[in-house]
């Protein structure tokens, strides 16, 4: 009896496992767990749970177009493309091609951006190159503007004549569609352009409690007085 009763104990202990076996065991056991749960998961899941203020943050140092592919990507994404804090401040570079080496934002965006966000804008500028056609298409979004209110507005001229070329009555009336409706307009920075001294009085007296500054260059058509 004895004798079976080791072998007995013989057997259970030869077919048991040391505790620091039974550890690695474990262990490899739980790491292969982890390492399937990661492989099936999806990746795009993985970035469309980003928060959305990291979002708007990566979306600020994107180009116009690059943001444009990135809101593509998911719903999520698309949802940043369209917050009202990434449209506060926007700069819209209008060049023709023959003409400019700038890299041009796209006529789609600009509708899209006129229509969606425009009353989201607040401190704006254009950049344009030396045609005629790109500052005549400044103009025409300019007098689009009729739901925004801008804070700060720049017309800068890469190279002339630029808006010198534009008819004035065009300019004036696209220009006094901003002044109109952003009744907060504080700043205002303009190039070769063809302000003379009458508009720019009428322009300046629709705001002329919130205009802190107002600064011209290569404006022949104002006075230093004016």
């Amino acid at each position: 009896m004895k004798r079976i009763k080791g072998g007995e104990e013989g057997s259970n202990s030869s077919s048991s496992e040391s505790p620091p076996e039974a550890c690695k065991k474990v262990r490899k056991q739980m790491r292969e767990e982890s390492e399937a749960e990661v492989t099936s998961e999806s990746p795009d899941s993985d970035w469309s749970r980003l928060p959305q203020e990291l979002l708007l943050h990566i979306f600020q140092y994107l180009p116009l177009l690059d943001r444009a592919y990135a809101s593509q990507v998911c719903r999520e994404w698309n949802q940043a493309f369209h917050m009202p804090e990434l449209w506060r401040c926007f700069e819209f570079e209008l060049n023709q091609p023959a003409s400019s080496y700038l890299k041009a934002t796209h006529p789609d965006l600009i509708k899209q951006i006129i229509k969606r966000h425009s009353n989201h804008l607040q401190y704006v500028s254009f950049k344009v190159d030396s045609s005629t056609e790109s500052a005549e298409a400044a103009c025409d979004i300019l007098s689009q503007l009729v739901n925004c209110s801008l804070k700060t507005l720049g017309l800068i001229s890469t190279a002339r004549p630029s808006f010198m070329e534009v008819p004035k009555s065009h300019f004036i009336s696209a220009l006094t569609v901003v002044f109109v409706n952003s009744k907060s307009l504080s700043s205002l920075k303009i190039d070769d352009t063809p302000v003379d001294d009458p508009s720019l009085k009428v322009l300046v007296a629709n705001n002329s409690d919130t205009l802190k500054l107002l600064k011209m260059s290569s404006c022949p058509h104002v006075s230093p007085a004016g």
